[in-house]
């Protein structure tokens, strides 16, 4: 559910900032709203309107407003005018664990480090160390950390990931309970670079697959492992999500993990002018799904022709 993760994500650095300000209260506020975000059972755009987002705890007018927003337009207006706000923090380095805001500030004014890969060398070069409220143990940690975000924002030639990603994606076709698999994201748009690579399967036994997909020889650093969703590196430093999904979703899912998310936005809004509601679950009206089992069936009851994964931009 990676809107829920995203949006946690976001709100955890509003408070961050806000704290920063010394303002009352508001911190606190977003960082329970980013925890109960995290903690739903199921993806947040699957709540709908902001009034539906405000009957859960502590999520009001001001937190369902930007959530709303991010949905719609994949940003927060509000966030990205604190940071400006604030000395202009790169959202890159705030997406590292253990550095706040007066951290990433103090680096920034202390070595110019810009970017996580600035980050990165500062703390190889031993330089983080030497500031006040650091420690060599703490360098490493945020190096660590660091070197995660890194590896999450490196860009892969397609070309040159494809043998692998095949390999893998026949390996998972051959285990046992496994009915159906794909791969989505921006490696099925046909992208000459893609970021990671999201796999969805279909099966009745996810536990098992997830465990045996987990137990492949290529697969290292496993760092979630469920029945609804397995992450993973491979050997050559590709991060890999595979997500579970049931038979008659698959249409959704397979057109909400490809994208792009613009085109994803587009096609929400023209559910919405409907009064439908489209998610990775399905079309809906109101709790009844309309269609979920095919992309074709999708598109065809929005009225809309049916794109090519390559030809899916912001633009319907």
């Amino acid at each position: 559910m990676e809107n829920n993760k995203a949006i946690a994500g976001l709100l955890r650095q509003i408070a961050a900032l806000l704290q920063e300000q010394e303002v009352a209260f508001k911190p606190a506020a977003y960082r329970r709203a980013a925890q109960v975000i995290e903690d739903l059972p199921q993806d947040v755009s699957t709540y709908g309107d902001k009034k539906n987002l405000k009957k859960l705890p502590g999520i009001g007018e001001a937190i369902a407003g930007k959530i709303i927003e991010y949905l719609e337009t994949g940003k927060m207006t509000a966030l990205e005018n604190l940071r400006v706000s604030q000395g202009g923090i790169p959202a890159e380095l705030m997406d590292i664990e253990g550095l706040g805001p007066k951290r990433v500030r103090q680096v920034q004014e202390a070595f110019g480090v810009k970017s996580v890969a600035d980050l990165v060398k500062a703390c190889e070069d031993g330089k983080l160390r030497t500031l006040p409220r650091f420690s060599e143990l703490m360098e490493k940690k945020v190096l660590e950390n660091a070197k995660r975000v890194k590896e999450r924002v490196k860009r892969f030639d397609r070309n040159e990931i494809k043998d692998d990603v095949e390999k893998l994606l026949n390996k998972i076709k051959g285990l046992k309970g496994v009915d159906k698999c794909e791969v989505a994201g921006s490696y099925r748009r046909e992208k000459e670079t893609v970021g990671d690579i999201d796999i969805l399967v279909v099966t009745t036994s996810p536990k098992e697959v997830s465990d045996s997909v987990a137990s492949l020889k290529d697969v290292r650093n496993v760092v979630a492992h469920g029945d609804k969703k397995l992450s993973f590196d491979l050997n050559m430093g590709l991060r890999v999500d595979v997500r579970f999904v049931k038979a008659d979703q698959w249409g959704s899912a397979l057109l909400y993990f490809t994208g792009s998310k613009e085109h994803n936005i587009a096609m929400r809004k023209v559910a919405m002018s409907n009064g439908w509601k489209l998610n990775e679950y399905g079309l809906f009206q109101g709790d009844a799904v309309l269609v979920s089992k095919t992309e074709d069936a999708i598109y065809k009851k929005l009225g809309l022709e049916f794109r090519e994964p390559r030809e899916r931009t912001g633009r319907l």
